[in-house]
């Protein structure tokens, strides 16, 4: 699914120009199955930047919901990094991130990330 073009982030590579703390909030938000479909599916420089601020339990579960997760479905695998592009865009609208150039920097806050189905 395209997105609009009003929004910042238009496609999953951008996350790509992510620093460390606009990747953990990112992982934060996205549920686990939806980051092993992208991390199955999206560049693999984008799951090593990933994988690289989780921590060993997160990484565990990822990668054990990357082997169910791996079943080749192109639909949902688009569907996750579209998932992805459309927390990013949540998160900067929220004001957890801000933009310089082409790069986005997490803004640190003072209160933990809550989930919204918390």
């Amino acid at each position: 699914m395209a997105q609009p073009t009003s929004q910042v982030i238009q496609k999953v590579n951008d996350l790509l120009f992510f620093d460390n703390l606009a990747l953990y909030y990112l992982v934060e938000r996205v549920p686990p199955q939806a980051l092993a479909r992208a991390f199955n599916s999206a560049d693999g420089r984008l799951a090593g930047a990933l994988l690289g601020i989780m921590t060993n339990e997160q990484r565990t579960s990822i990668h054990a919901h990357m082997v169910k997760e791996n079943d080749g479905d192109d639909e949902k695998n688009a569907a996750a990094c579209d998932a992805l592009v459309i927390t990013a865009n949540d998160l900067y609208a929220r004001g957890f991130l801000t933009k310089r150039g082409k790069h986005f920097f997490g803004r640190p806050q003072d209160e933990r990330l809550s989930r919204p189905d918390e």
